[in-house]
């Protein structure tokens, strides 16, 4: 009976749990579908990859049909000449500033806005203003430099770049400018937000925000992991979980405009990834990731290994779950062994209040 009531305050502790943490059970789902299924999608979907530079040789037999028309010089510009970058609270742009001068350089007749604490919230406030309390109400500047970068893009279109990041090329000297979204990959899996491309208005955007009030959830445990705060509420995560839930509904049509990924002509995305310090065939990135902490060097190592780290869990979780049970098994046989041998020994036992029954030598005197 003992047990019986345990197991039933168990459960009725997971249900509450699960009622209560229904929206983070939910956004982790949204993770493990993504490692789970995003190299499998690119393989399936070859054309999500717009390669550069382009190589029309590079085509992997077989999958010929499978390619949508890549963009070419011909094709109208739809991205408008816009490079928007974002320093929030302590940024120096100073430190930054000759990685900004080359896209200047570069794009001579592109408008440069930078975007600071003054003009970003005076944004967010007259275009956005579902999103202010959000937006006003996060904890880290990154946070709301993610969801500026969505906000700005979603309204003027053109390019967003981290400040680190150095031009190499003009972009409106190759196709990227005719595409209608595209970002580079990440590692492991995923899209990366430090440069995205896009018309203005795109529909992958216009996701983004309105799911931005749904993924502003608290997961701090005793203290604060602010990675996990802004990778799941408005960083990468949150945007390839996005990303991926948006190219499920463009292959199932109920999206017509395309995002794509910078591979190289190989469809290598690693090329262009803006991981670290690294140089691409468009950029150059400092990586300087200013707003890391102790938790995103852990949360990174085990990003690394994530395959390593899962099996060293499941391992954990079935050696936990067999120790249980043969705790459980075991005083279940201790129990059934006292009561067997504490009934024979209260049978045999004597106490005051009851007389020992006499002996048959006894009762023959």
């Amino acid at each position: 009976m003992r047990i019986r009531n345990m197991v039933a305050l168990a459960a009725m502790a997971i249900f509450w749990f699960i009622i209560f943490f229904r929206r983070h059970i939910h956004e982790l789902g949204e993770i493990a579908l993504t490692y789970g299924t995003f190299y499998r999608l690119l393989q399936n979907h070859p054309d999500i990859l717009y390669r550069h530079p382009e190589n029309s040789s590079s085509v992997v037999p077989g999958l010929e049909l499978l390619e949508a028309p890549a963009p070419s010089m011909q094709d109208p510009v739809v991205v408008p000449k816009i490079i928007h970058q974002i320093a929030l609270g302590n940024a120096s742009v100073s430190k930054y500033q000759r990685a900004i001068q080359s896209c200047i350089t570069l794009h001579p007749d592109w408008k440069h806005q930078l975007w600071t604490d003054v003009n970003a919230t005076a944004f967010i406030a007259e275009f956005y203003p579902d999103i202010l309390p959000h937006y006003t109400g996060y904890a880290q500047n990154i946070q709301r430099a993610n969801i500026l970068r969505y906000a700005l893009l979603h309204h003027s279109g053109g390019i967003y770049v981290d400040l680190d990041v150095t031009c190499r090329v003009a972009l409106d000297s190759t196709p990227i400018v005719r595409l209608p979204y595209v970002s580079p990959g990440a590692h492991p899996a995923g899209v990366n937000n430090a440069f995205i491309a896009t018309e203005p208005g795109h529909p992958f955007l216009t996701r983004l925000l309105e799911n931005v009030p749904s993924h502003d959830l608290h997961w701090a445990l005793p203290m604060r992991i602010p990675y996990v705060e802004n990778m799941l509420s408005t960083g990468c995560m949150f945007y390839s979980n996005q990303w991926m839930a948006y190219v499920r509904d463009v292959l199932h049509g109920r999206q017509s405009r395309k995002v794509y990924i910078l591979s190289d002509e190989h469809g290598d995305m690693a090329p262009h990834m803006l991981r670290g310090k690294v140089s691409t065939p468009i950029f150059v990135h400092g990586g300087a990731s200013s707003w890391h902490g102790w938790d995103a060097a852990l949360f990174l190592t085990i990003g690394e290994h994530y395959t390593f780290y899962l099996g060293l869990l499941c391992i954990a979780s079935t050696i936990g779950f067999g120790a249980a049970y043969l705790c459980t098994t075991s005083r279940r046989s201790y129990r059934r062994r006292c009561r067997l041998f504490g009934g024979v020994a209260a049978r045999n036992s004597w106490s005051p209040s009851r007389p020992r029954k006499p002996s048959v030598s006894q009762s023959m005197v």
